[in-house]
């Protein structure tokens, strides 16, 4: 029943952020705009939740559910990555982009079971890409903390 629940909530963000992403201003001299990635990220989230959805429906129905549906508490692996994007959002200004994506990382893989050798080579190799990747190549301006990336 969860994955169901968070489907159609994929389902809804991915509607939220195209229907945003449509209002983003078209920049001259590119054969693309400005919302072209963020409606991939929608596309993205839209069917991955369809997906998930899907896939639970199918599940439901073939263990055959007796109508109750349990929502307790949820397990610290749903919480976790919440609480690190709201930490990234008011910590990245202060620390800066590239350490808080590799704490985040770094943090989300030994949380999953990932031993810390291969953890921190992935959240290093990962942070330089996504750095490099939107820093320097699409000229997003990521927050620059105190060590200077």
């Amino acid at each position: 029943m969860k994955d169901l629940l968070f489907g159609l909530i994929f389902i809804a963000l991915g509607l939220g952020v195209w229907l945003m992403a449509r209002e983003f201003p078209v920049v001259p001299s590119m054969q693309y705009g400005a919302d072209f990635f963020p409606t991939l990220i929608a596309i993205g989230m839209a069917v991955g939740g369809a997906l998930l959805s899907f896939s639970a429906v199918r599940q439901l129905r073939a263990e055959g559910t007796d109508g109750t549906f349990g929502f307790g508490l949820p397990p610290l692996g749903v919480l976790l990555p919440c609480a690190l994007v709201v930490a990234y959002i008011y910590l990245s200004e202060v620390i800066g982009a590239a350490p808080m994506m590799l704490l985040i990382m770094l943090t989300l893989l030994i949380q999953r079971g990932v031993r810390l050798m291969p953890s921190l080579v992935i959240s290093l190799v990962a942070t330089a890409v996504i750095s490099l990747s939107f820093g320097h190549l699409l000229k997003v301006p990521l927050p620059i903390g105190p060590l200077g990336f």
